[in-house]
């Protein structure tokens, strides 16, 4: 299992049931097949970033990326602020 990929499938499954979708309804909508979408919303999906997009966008969702771990500037001024 890729790490976040449980977010991302929890994300997807609850934008797909507030439109009141089924599985098979996504789908049809998206292109994807069901049980791409199964393994998606499980977190189990590891294939292509073409497919996982092109869920997203069809549940207005899209990725993004982050930096994991490593502090940006200003959040290390805060950690050693002398005053």
């Amino acid at each position: 299992m890729l790490p976040g990929m449980q977010d991302i499938g929890r994300k997807c499954q609850e934008k797909r049931k507030a439109k009141r979708w089924t599985q098979a309804k996504a789908a049809l909508h998206s292109g994807v097949h069901r049980t791409v979408i199964s393994q998606i919303e499980n977190g189990l999906y590891s294939g292509s970033l073409k497919v996982l997009t092109l869920y997203l966008n069809t549940l207005e969702l899209k990725l993004s990326v982050q930096s994991a771990g490593i502090p940006q500037l200003d959040e290390l001024e805060e950690l050693f602020n002398d005053d």
